[in-house]
């Protein structure tokens, strides 16, 4: 018989109980040479947490597992496999599909027994309840921590750790001042943006942020939902302030009187789901009206700590159409295939020649580079705008019916 041994300890778990992956290992050899079998592979996750499965060494496991490379499986203990019920019973139900006994050495379970299933079961049910027990304890610290004015994670734009103390930046605190002075006279965050050149939503997060006036508040609710401003917990922090409390109230105050109400016509199907392949931060829906009508695109809108934006950006359009191909590969759907037209495609050709010229401009001096980067804007918008004109709609109806 064909063993495969699996060993996982995150970082929490070796520091408190001593469960190194070595020390698993060996215990879980001798178990298997005791038995006599034969020894398969052995899957190691180093550093990985319990709370799910995506960890590389067991996802290769499962993959064995359905090749039937091995006939059972061995573990330390059950909370090894996983802390999660649902995840726990999905593995059990998998390795019974293949006919694979599961054994957890330091538990004596035998799967093939229904009272050995029974209590293995009992035992997930408390690992699992532990783990929330865990999450419950990490939240009371959280809040214990914020009550205290102390601050947990990272620190806004302004501040910075400097010996487990946060501090200003006088030249970043300068920005902030400045966009608060700038809000306090009545402009808008568009306009602001404009003017300090960060973008919207960097100039929103700043403006709604009350760790400038030396508060802290709980943003986030345990399930991650947003609470709503007017219900925010107010904490004294230890940081020192960048702008006066007055003029935070002052500015909240003509915010909301200034807001508009606005009817989202459109869902961003692609929000949290896409990120920048340059800095790993999540895509923000944005749209843009021009005389050619109105637009919408992703962009990058973290802020590196020199106040610069990362600004890369995708239009919607070609994901909507990767979308649709991909749902009609699974569904069948038929959809209309996309013309290309010569008369665009010279015209792409013609954009790209003329963006050519003007980088070679900018590099020999003989523009600014940032009349050329206008320049450049403008022409990728129309190569956009273009590329996308090609793309077909389809009958929506018919995705529709075949999803239900």
């Amino acid at each position: 018989m064909k063993a495969a041994i699996y060993t996982r300890v995150s970082t929490p778990d070796q520091a408190v109980n001593g469960e190194s992956l070595d020390m698993q290992k060996e215990r879980l050899i001798d178990y298997v040479k005791s038995h006599k079998w034969e020894l398969y592979k052995a899957y190691e996750d180093g550093g990985f947490s319990g709370k799910d499965i995506n960890r590389p060494a067991f996802q290769e496991m499962m993959k064995d597992t359905e090749a039937k490379k091995f006939d059972v499986l061995v573990v330390y203990k059950i909370d090894r496999l996983s802390r999660s019920v649902l995840d726990f019973h999905t593995t059990m139900k998998f390795l019974e599909k293949q006919n694979i006994s599961f054994v957890s050495v330091t538990q004596q379970f035998d799967t093939t027994t229904s009272m050995g299933r029974l209590m293995l079961n009992i035992l997930v049910d408390f690992a699992n309840f532990e783990r929330e027990i865990n999450v419950d304890r990490s939240i009371d610290s959280y809040l214990k921590r914020l009550q205290d004015g102390v601050n947990s994670g990272t620190v806004p734009y302004g501040y910075k750790r400097e010996d487990k103390k946060v501090i200003i930046v006088p030249e970043e605190a300068e920005n902030v001042k400045k966009i608060f002075s700038l809000s306090s006279q009545g402009l808008s965050m568009n306009e602001i943006a404009r003017k300090t050149g960060f973008t919207n939503y960097h100039v929103r997060s700043i403006l709604t942020n009350p760790f400038y006036c030396g508060y802290l508040v709980r943003k986030r609710d345990k399930y991650e939902h947003r609470i709503k401003e007017n219900e925010w917990k107010w904490h004294k922090g230890k940081q020192k302030p960048i702008i006066a409390e007055e003029l935070w109230r002052d500015v909240a105050d003509m915010r909301k009187r200034n807001m508009k109400i606005i009817t989202k016509k459109t869902t961003s199907l692609f929000s949290r789901l896409i990120y920048c392949p340059y800095c790993k931060h999540n895509l923000s829906s944005h749209s843009r009206t021009t005389g050619n009508g109105t637009f919408f695109y992703y962009q990058c809108d973290r802020i590196s700590l020199n106040g610069k934006a990362c600004g890369q950006y995708l239009r919607e359009e070609p994901l909507e159409e990767l979308l649709l191909k991909y749902v009609n590969k699974i569904f069948e759907i038929s959809l209309p295939i996309p013309k290309k037209e010569d008369k665009n495609d010279d015209k792409v050709k013609e954009i790209e020649r003329k963006m050519n010229r003007i980088v070679k401009l900018i590099e020999g001096d003989y523009i600014s580079f940032d009349k050329g980067k206008v320049q450049l804007d403008k022409l990728k918008e129309q190569k956009a705008s273009l590329l996308a004109s090609n793309i077909i709609q389809t009958d929506y109806s018919k995705v529709v019916e075949k999803l239900k």
